[in-house]
């Protein structure tokens, strides 16, 4: 209620227009959410500006048929887009100068989204993301983790299978003789 002229008078609501307020605040609000599912869902494959700074990704059939072509063993990395560890280990792991250029010189790298490919997820047993599996050169398997790996960690896995030590000794063996090796080693500190 309000008054004019001295008179009591009564305010009439616009409906359309606080309808129509109502409409565009809707279309923003749903312009915003799709445009943060879109940028959530957006694999994170893009490391680096220079390529050689970055993982050499590829697809599985292109992957399993480089390992055997290539004779080299595969690395095939399982992800989903609602994981929060896979977002880690893409912006910590997969961006550290030794894990790229190991794995780049040592590997095929196969990005899979166990998402969209079920069929191959299933094949390796792939239900905890993240999770890696570790291929010899003609594709089979030699061993997997899941969740987050650490760089260094990642690197001490990749040495073990790619020097072949995976075939005389356990892991935890390797990790023992590379700390005695190091302890070898002299001081830099003089």
């Amino acid at each position: 209620m309000f008054f004019q002229n001295g008179k009591k008078c009564f305010y009439i609501y616009n409906t359309n227009n606080k309808r129509s307020l109502f409409l565009k605040l809707t279309r923003i609000i749903g312009a915003m959410l799709i445009i943060c599912m879109a940028w959530t869902t957006v694999p994170e494959l893009v490391f680096s500006e220079s390529e050689s700074k970055q993982i050499a990704w590829t697809g599985y059939q292109e992957g399993m048929e480089r390992m055997k072509t290539e004779s080299k063993k595969g690395f095939l990395h399982f992800y989903t887009t609602w994981c929060t560890y896979c977002k880690v280990m893409n912006k910590n792991t997969f961006t550290d100068a030794k894990v790229i250029q190991y794995l780049n010189e040592n590997f095929i790298p196969v990005y899979i989204n166990a998402e969209v490919d079920t069929a191959v997820a299933r094949t390796y047993g792939a239900n905890k993301f993240p999770f890696t599996v570790f291929l010899d050169e003609g594709g089979a398997a030699i061993g997997n983790r899941p969740g987050y790996i650490q760089p260094d960690m990642l690197l001490d896995m990749l040495t073990y299978l790619h020097t072949d030590d995976y075939k005389a000794i356990t892991f935890s063996a390797f990790l023992e003789k590379k700390k005695d090796l190091k302890a070898l080693e002299p001081s830099k500190s003089n």
